[in-house]
């Protein structure tokens, strides 16, 4: 059996921990980026308490809005149709 030299161990294990700890250094650098940067949006998004919608809700909420519109439009046809049958029917 070979004797247990920790130099040899050192040495195999010094460039892995040092891979390592690069790795986590450079992906905390990359979160705290990130971070940043959705601090950053954050900020554009909220003024003075107020939520500021962003442009691509504003789109989807327009189309929504719009399509609710229609409904309530047809809702108020079919309601006039059924008020004017159910006055015809009592009117006979």
């Amino acid at each position: 059996m070979k004797s247990f030299d920790l130099a040899t161990l050192l040495a195999g294990i010094i460039p892995v921990m040092l891979a390592a700890m690069w790795w986590v250094i450079s992906n905390v650098n990359e979160l705290r980026g990130d971070i940043q940067l959705l601090q950053a949006h954050m900020m554009m998004l909220v003024d003075q308490g107020q939520i500021i919608p962003s442009p691509g809700n504003a789109f989807a909420r327009q189309e929504l809005k719009e399509e609710i519109i229609e409904r309530l439009a047809d809702l108020h046809v079919r309601l006039r149709l059924i008020e004017e049958s159910n006055a015809h029917k009592e009117g006979q």
